[in-house]
């Protein structure tokens, strides 16, 4: 979606990709589908998602709004569909949104999918998600991953840069993603695959620490320098590093709030086919952030909003980081370290 310029004669490569996208999704015969687009989405993707939708017997159409000042104007890189809109998604069975910024982590799009429509995110040029099209096999792997975080309780990261954070999890659901959205109010993001779980924000105690060659969003960019992140409480009270620690600070200080200091969601990767340099090669054109969350054996942990996923923290801001060299342990029991899997049972 992102690549430019490209012309109308790609959609010919597009639409078998898309369709099969969709079919993975369950789209069929019969239902409504709306392409949630605007004005600086590649053209080309809304209108061969539209034509992939109806290949597969569905009612589909685009929907189409101005990016500035909508979107472009509010320095959070979320979309904020207009209250029409709103509306007829709620109405739909299904919604491929190829917006600039994505509706995930806003209260319009926790109303959408509260109807019980499906939204599937899209982002990634067509060769990465060609090359990560949904499959059974990553889906299994999120699935036994939720299964695991069930009965856990305590959480712990730990890493040879110095990370020693522990938390509790409480009763809160873990949750994952496997590029389909494919059950009744499911959102999903293609070329994805993690499995997470929101936490008690007050029980987070101790150092976590980015490593150089970890990525910390929403930069996009791989840490040159340690970044220490000191919790205490549940709070992110003091940052110590070098250029991106300083980065990290301008941030929270000047666009965030009380919660985007609290711990957000913490997991790991499940996508075998996602690499780690994704981001080194394809920063041209915006690509691999995808990648660099789900690679296989990895750790993702965010601060901010996480209310999508079970948690209670409304913050304006979400704040991914994915980590290289981390261990995560439940209970005391190594899952993965180093992005290798110890518990086969996940693997």
């Amino acid at each position: 979606m992102i690549r430019l310029p490209i012309t109308q004669d790609s959609a010919t490569d597009i639409i078998p990709i898309f369709r099969e996208g969709l079919r993975q999704s369950r789209v069929a015969a019969g239902q409504k589908v709306v392409v949630y687009a605007d004005s600086f989405t590649n053209p080309v993707y809304s209108a061969a998602f539209m034509a992939a939708a109806r290949d597969l017997g569905a009612d589909a159409f685009v929907m189409t709004q101005p990016l500035i000042n909508a979107d472009a104007s509010n320095r959070l890189g979320r979309a904020s569909p207009q209250p029409l809109m709103i509306e007829v998604m709620k109405m739909a069975d299904f919604v491929v949104d190829v917006s600039t910024g994505g509706m995930l982590y806003s209260n319009d799009h926790e109303a959408i999918l509260a109807t019980g429509t499906r939204i599937l995110r899209v982002r990634e040029p067509e060769d990465i998600l060609l090359r990560l099209m949904p499959s059974q096999e990553v889906k299994e792997r999120a699935i036994r991953g939720v299964e695991r975080y069930g009965s856990a309780g305590t959480i712990r990261l730990t890493s040879e840069g110095g990370t020693d954070l522990v938390m509790s999890k409480g009763s809160r659901p873990a949750s994952n993603q496997y590029g389909m959205a494919d059950e009744t109010g499911r959102w999903d993001h293609w070329g994805t695959g993690l499995v997470c779980t929101t936490v008690e924000e007050e029980t987070v105690e101790g150092v976590l620490v980015l490593s150089p060659g970890d990525v910390l969003f929403p930069f996009e960019r791989y840490v040159t320098e340690p970044v220490k992140i000191h919790f205490d409480k549940g709070v992110a009270h003091r940052l110590d590093g070098g250029r991106e620690a300083v980065m990290l600070r301008s941030l929270l200080e000047d666009r965030g709030d009380d919660g985007a200091r609290r711990l957000s969601h913490v997991g790991w990767g499940v996508e075998h086919r996602a690499t780690w340099d994704a981001l080194s090669i394809r920063g041209w054109d915006n690509a691999g952030g995808v990648e660099t969350r789900s690679c296989y054996g990895n750790v993702l942990l965010a601060i901010g909003e996480n209310r999508d996923l079970g948690g209670k923290n409304p913050s304006r801001l979400h704040i991914d980081m994915s980590f290289r060299s981390t261990r995560l342990e439940l209970d005391g029991q190594p899952i993965v370290d180093c992005c290798k899997f110890i518990d086969k049972s996940v693997a």
